[in-house]
């Protein structure tokens, strides 16, 4: 992840009847209100570019235009990245 000094950008693509879009936004929104993050929740329904990129592989978690999750989301990791953006000694292990 890269460092930046301002809140974090984070987006979640979905699609409106996928279900599994709906449990991740509720599971990762106060993750990322906690660190100081902005959450963007997108339709790629409404952008070819991203229909054309992620498809039906929704939901996928996009931390400062890099791909951070697809599916599954673990809070702890998320808050780590999250995290490690702002602090430059932090390490993200992904394993």
């Amino acid at each position: 992840m890269k460092r930046v000094d301002k809140a974090p950008c984070v987006e979640l693509m979905v699609r409106p009847q996928c279900g599994s879009c709906h449990r991740v936004a509720e599971q990762i929104k106060p993750v990322v209100e906690e660190a100081g993050a902005r959450l963007s929740i997108l339709n790629v329904e409404d952008d070819i570019q991203l229909n054309m990129e992620y498809g039906d592989r929704v939901p996928v978690v996009v931390i400062e235009g890099e791909e951070f999750a697809c599916w599954e989301v673990d809070n702890d990791e998320l808050a780590q990245a999250l995290l490690s953006i702002h602090s430059p000694g932090a390490s993200v292990d992904r394993t």
